[in-house]
């Protein structure tokens, strides 16, 4: 019964997480829009020849998309490793204790696979698979593991038996999972309400259920007035809302705590969702355990430890300087920069920074628990530069450091309409290489004009990859960038984005970047 309660509760909480990741992005799309749209107009215009001055960064070294891509290799291995030990310390606790049988290289070896299925999500969310990918990866690999434990069973299990075995395992879990990931929207801010509602739907359950107790036998004399007074309903929802009194307090106490702990990079998103898998899916097989060894079962959660232990290990000892990028795009094309950003940006992050100006179009891909617990505490406007003169103050605050998965954070400027141009000029400067999508720019997006003439104008600026495609207005951008030194951007025709072109974007990126600035 307690199984069965906790089974209900996490899987409640899933569906108003889900629910209410998408309700809080899209008001915290429209606080935004309004934000941008306000500030107060400056007295006289920013001087346009003149970038904001800022402190003096190191150079960054050279960089190429080989290197890159062997950064990004090298955080996968470090997920799927993290994802072996977890997996072969589950199977060592649970073969004697869950399954009574004795624990031999190969039981352990192959049952060790089963339970190994999450590094299939790890590296699904390095790569930024599509959720097409992600089920037809996962389905092979369950499709492996059962074969490889029907052969090592021999006839001892049939295949049925088997099969039913591991998708009992692995089907409500890997939902679970998959429920977190597979909307945008939903990864954004959902993994990190979820373990904020769980207290509360928690209590309300304790709530019903002590109006359960309560009409058992004679039914409470208070119960009865209460249903009398305030109708059945009411009552109802009064003992199911009542205890958040009680939830409340750890819930925000854990929500400020994983605001703070991410601004001091305890932990980053990749982490974060990595850890928050596992602990998923330990907690649901000690859930399975409970019919035959009560609360012991719990003590599979300690094979979890491997995670922060691994992570801590490699923790970045020392900073170093590594190259800029600066991401620009026609606005209003949410989907497409939203696959740029997956296929490109993401990977990116392995080998230096980002910097952009914050819109609504990339909302899903970068906001962080900061910024949601911010915006939940009313404080958003604190994150936007009104005029053009706070410009230095904000990009000096920029946090450059890596967290300990070895990629750097996004960083954003919050600007109005008063003071993006001035944010721009000081990014441009700032950079060491710039990434400007102009699908579908037209002669009447303003702001990428001025974006190009900003770009074509700076002294010693960045090499820039522009991104075109058959609705780019190319004569228009042409003409905007005709005073440009030669050489400083790279036109790419982006009609189908696909994999192989996402490879020779990041690999011009690092060139422009090595012979930038």
């Amino acid at each position: 019964m307690l199984q069965a309660s906790i089974a209900f509760a996490l899987l409640v909480s899933l569906g108003l997480a889900a629910l209410a990741a998408r309700l809080i992005t899209a008001r915290y799309r429209r606080r935004m829009v309004a934000l941008m749209a306000g500030g107060a107009a400056p007295a006289t215009a920013p001087d346009a020849a003149e970038p904001t001055p800022l402190p003096q960064r190191p150079a960054a070294p050279a960089m190429t998309g080989a290197a890159n891509r062997r950064a990004q290799w090298r955080l996968t291995a470090v997920l799927v490793g993290l994802s072996a030990l977890v997996a072969l310390s589950q199977t060592l606790i649970a073969l004697p204790l869950f399954y009574d049988v004795t624990p031999t290289p190969l039981r352990v070896l192959v049952v060790s696979v089963v339970h190994g299925w999450p590094a299939i999500f790890a590296v699904a969310l390095v790569w930024r698979w599509r959720a097409l990918r992600l089920l037809g990866v996962l389905a092979a690999y369950l499709v492996a593991a059962v074969a490889l434990v029907a052969l090592s069973s021999g006839d001892e299990q049939t295949l049925v038996g088997v099969a039913a075995w591991v998708g009992s395992l692995t089907v409500v879990p890997a939902l679970i999972l998959f429920a977190l990931v597979a909307s945008p929207r939903i990864r954004a801010a959902g993994p990190y309400l979820f373990p904020l509602i769980v207290p509360l739907v928690a209590a309300s359950l304790l709530g019903l259920a002590l109006v359960a107790a309560m009409l058992e036998g004679d039914p409470s004399p208070l119960l009865m007035d209460l249903a009398a007074g305030l109708g059945a309903i009411p009552t109802l929802v009064l003992f199911a809302v009542a205890p958040w009194a009680l939830a409340l307090w750890p819930s925000l106490a854990l929500a400020r705590w994983l605001a703070r702990a991410y601004r001091r990079h305890r932990f980053s998103d990749l982490i974060y969702l990595f850890g928050a898998w596992w602990l998923i899916v330990l907690l649901q097989f000690a859930l399975t355990g409970f019919v035959a060894v009560g609360a012991l079962a719990l003590v599979v959660l300690l094979a979890w430890l491997w995670i922060p232990l691994g992570f801590r290990l490699l923790r970045p000892t020392s900073a170093r300087a590594v190259p800029t990028l600066l991401v620009l795009r026609v606005f209003q094309r949410d989907r497409e920069v939203g696959a740029l950003f997956d296929a490109v940006v993401h990977r990116w992050r392995a080998s230096g920074e980002t910097v952009l100006i914050a819109g609504t179009d990339l909302l899903s891909e970068t906001m962080d628990v900061d910024d949601m617990f911010t915006f939940l505490s009313g404080r958003l406007h604190e994150r936007f530069i009104a005029t053009s003169e706070y410009v230095p103050r904000f990009l000096a605050g920029f946090d450059t450091r890596a967290d300990a998965d070895g990629r750097y954070r996004v960083n954003e400027c919050h600007c109005t309409d008063h003071s993006w141009q001035a944010a721009l000029r000081a990014l441009v400067a700032r950079s060491d290489v710039v990434l400007m999508d102009l699908r579908g720019f037209k002669a009447t997006n303003q702001g990428c004009l001025f974006e190009l003439e900003t770009l074509a104008a700076a002294s010693g600026g960045p090499g820039v990859v522009v991104l075109v495609d058959r609705h780019t207005a190319r004569d228009v951008a042409g003409a905007a960038v005709a005073a440009a030194p030669a050489g400083r951007f790279r036109w790419i025709e982006a009609d189908a984005f696909d994999a192989r072109l996402a490879d020779r974007v990041l690999d011009a990126l690092c060139d422009a970047a090595g012979g930038g600035k």
